[in-house]
């Protein structure tokens, strides 16, 4: 099979390679085989300008449009046939490059690699080499796999032709017994067997460019193909509310199944997902996706847009800016404690957004010297002010929507509560004779700091002044009175004051809380 359409040049270089065959078989002057020297190397500027233009059409090829099966098997055949060219390609350059090294291993050049006339047959007719025979099974087993690939009506012909298989040899009696590889390389100086070689390069890409302008008739090329249209609705809205008209643009969308399009949003790369939009068709869509914010807000609501890009293979990108709108984000406080914030307590609250379900990106923020806030979870946070007034931050991906400002106040004085083992004492009736000991324990009156911040109402007494019957002052390091020790009997007047109350906050550290109130008198009786 001749293959594809030569072009001048390649006729040109084709004749050529046949003049001087001939002339060599003639064993002419050394002067002839110095052009074999310069028709070799315009045989590799061909074989480099083909193997280009073959890559080039693969190309067109891969970019195909169509999800028939029949074209997504021509572009897996010629993805097949370029694989398989390329191999053949580089192992022919590699047979070149063995032709040219010497007996000491090294390239030829110059002179020596012009003058050579023994490397042909010592690497390509020597018994104990395998190159020769290996060279010639790849030329056989590429025209093999070629016609596997493409079973055509018309096969592609054998590369390892012998003299019988030109017209200008096939009487020569001197060449008509010879193999394939004798009349190649036998007699044939190294500059004549390169260009041989490079001949068998251009001849297997020649076959691959017809293979490919075979296979690129069924793609063809890159033309897109609308072979799907769909109805798509574009509303202003995608929420209505009831009573109120729905309204849209019905239009139909063209899609072409074998494009995969590259989507931008703000010049950011869109991950593409295979909608299913019914009527079993699916239309590639990119995924936008991102926290809306803003700051110029008109009667809480601004106007925004964002850039979307999307590039489809041979068309100019389809640039559009898209419009929406942001509501701005209205926090509440829906703990009923963020009525009452105490100073150097942790009040937890739970702040929302209505219309908000994601509260992951919600964030307060306080001034260092009014306090701390403490994230527990989405939309759960612990408020510790240190000041008479906390201003806290609402932040939404961390961006503020809004400041809250609390009052705050003093914790809760406590008052004296005294208990003799589980028993609290009624102080009217006294403290019955022979009671070892009894303590003084901090009561808190203010129920909705004691219900609301249970890390910082475990109040404690750390210390106290006791007096018996208004003797000296005795100091007792804790809340309970061992009345044992000091002898007390029944009638003795006990007065307890200086009650040092303490508490563990909710930072984890320890306040002292006035205890003022916790002064109490009782009798022995």
């Amino acid at each position: 099979m001749a293959g594809g359409k030569e072009t001048p040049r390649q006729k040109m270089i084709g004749m050529m390679y046949l003049v001087l065959t001939a002339l060599l078989a003639l064993n002419v002057s050394a002067a002839i085989i110095e052009k074999f020297a310069i028709l070799n190397t315009t045989l590799e500027e061909l074989v480099s300008d083909d193997r280009d233009k073959n890559i080039a059409k693969l190309a067109a090829i891969e970019k195909s449009t169509s999800a028939d099966p029949k074209v997504l098997d021509a572009i897996d055949r010629a993805k097949k046939v370029r694989e398989l060219t390329k191999s053949t390609i580089e192992y022919l350059d590699a047979v070149k490059k063995e032709l040219k090294t010497g007996s000491d291993k090294k390239l030829l050049e110059g002179e020596n690699l012009i003058q050579n006339q023994n490397n042909p047959e010592e690497v390509m007719l020597n018994e104990t080499r395998a190159t020769g025979k290996d060279y010639e099974k790849k030329l056989k087993d590429y025209v093999k796999s070629l016609n596997d690939i493409m079973k055509l009506q018309k096969p592609f012909g054998k590369l390892n032709k012998k003299a019988e298989d030109f017209d200008e040899f096939k009487n020569d009696k001197k060449q008509e017994t010879k193999n394939f590889l004798q009349f190649s390389f036998e007699g044939t100086p190294l500059m004549a067997a390169l260009a041989m070689v490079s001949q068998k390069q251009t001849d297997v890409l020649e076959y691959e460019a017809t293979a490919l302008d075979s296979l690129n008739r069924i793609t063809k090329g890159v033309v897109f193909e609308v072979d799907q249209l769909v109805p798509m609705v574009q509303a202003e809205t995608n929420s209505v509310v009831a009573g109120n008209y729905y309204e849209g643009d019905l239009f139909v969308a063209g899609s072409a199944s074998g494009i995969s399009p590259t989507m931008f949003k703000d010049g950011q790369t869109l991950q593409l997902e295979d909608k299913d939009v019914g009527l079993s068709s699916k239309v590639k869509m990119g995924k936008i996706k991102f926290l809306a914010s803003a700051s110029n807000y008109v009667d809480g609501v601004a106007k925004m847009s964002y850039k979307v890009k999307i590039n489809i293979p041979g068309r100019a990108p389809l640039d559009r800016s898209i419009d929406y709108k942001v509501i701005r984000p209205v926090a509440v406080f829906g703990s009923a404690a963020a009525a009452t914030l105490y100073r150097d307590c942790g009040t937890e609250v739970n702040v929302n957004i209505q219309g908000l379900t994601d509260l992951s990106s919600l964030d307060l923020s306080i001034p260092a010297e009014q306090g701390k806030a403490y994230k527990l979870g989405p939309g759960k946070f612990a408020i510790l002010p240190t000041r008479a007034q906390c201003n806290v931050n609402v932040l939404l991906g961390g961006q503020s929507i809004g400041t809250n400002k609390f009052e705050t106040q003093d914790a809760p004085m406590p008052i004296a509560k005294v208990l003799a083992g589980p028993n609290t004492i009624d102080i009217a009736k006294g403290v019955p004779a022979g009671t070892a000991s009894v303590r003084i324990e901090p009561e808190i009156i203010d129920q909705i700091f004691a219900k609301n911040n249970n890390r910082d109402n475990k109040y404690f007494v750390s210390g106290l002044i006791m007096q018996i019957n208004g003797g000296s002052p005795i100091t007792i390091r804790s809340g309970t009175i061992p009345l044992s020790q000091y002898n007390v009997r029944k009638g003795d007047n006990i007065s307890v004051s200086q009650v040092q109350v303490q508490r563990p906050a909710y930072d984890g550290s320890t306040k002292q809380v006035n205890g003022s109130k916790m002064s109490v008198n009782f009798r022995i009786n």
